[in-house]
């Protein structure tokens, strides 16, 4: 299974592509998923379930399900969804009444020199490690 590149969810979301995104040192970029889900009213496609070759992080306000290899997480009002490369998933909007804002990056924007961070090392982008499938849900909220 090849991941999904940049390049390929800026096509199939129909947003620009980032002028010179194959010269950025790093690259990160931050949406707002109503927009997304706009993009699919105008020609419905569901995103496929694959590995993405880039690190998501997602607020999730709606109802959807998140899909991995071995689990469904059925998100009902609110989420956060951490994603990586090395884990291949789903993700489902079951509805159109979607808000919230995600953001993509490559690991080359958090510069393990410069930051001291390592991306897979960190609790939230390990298999089965400190969000148990990478979706952590907030209180609901009345």
């Amino acid at each position: 299974m090849e991941p999904t590149t940049l390049e390929q969810f800026y096509k199939e979301t129909s947003f620009l592509i980032p002028e010179g995104i194959n010269k950025e040192i790093g690259h990160f970029n931050v949406f707002k998923t109503g927009d997304i889900v706009a993009q699919y009213r105008k020609k419905p496609t569901q995103m496929p379930y694959n590995r993405r070759a880039y690190y998501k992080i997602s607020l999730i306000r709606g109802h959807n399900k998140a899909e991995y290899a071995d689990k469904v997480i059925d998100i009902e009002k609110n989420g956060l969804l951490f994603a990586t490369p090395k884990i291949p998933y789903n993700y489902v909007p079951q509805d159109y009444n979607q808000s919230g804002y995600f953001c993509i990056f490559t690991s080359d924007f958090l510069i393990q020199s410069k930051s001291g961070v390592v991306l897979d090392d960190l609790p939230i982008f390990q298999p089965g490690g400190y969000s148990q499938g990478f979706l952590q849900y907030f209180p609901k909220h009345r």
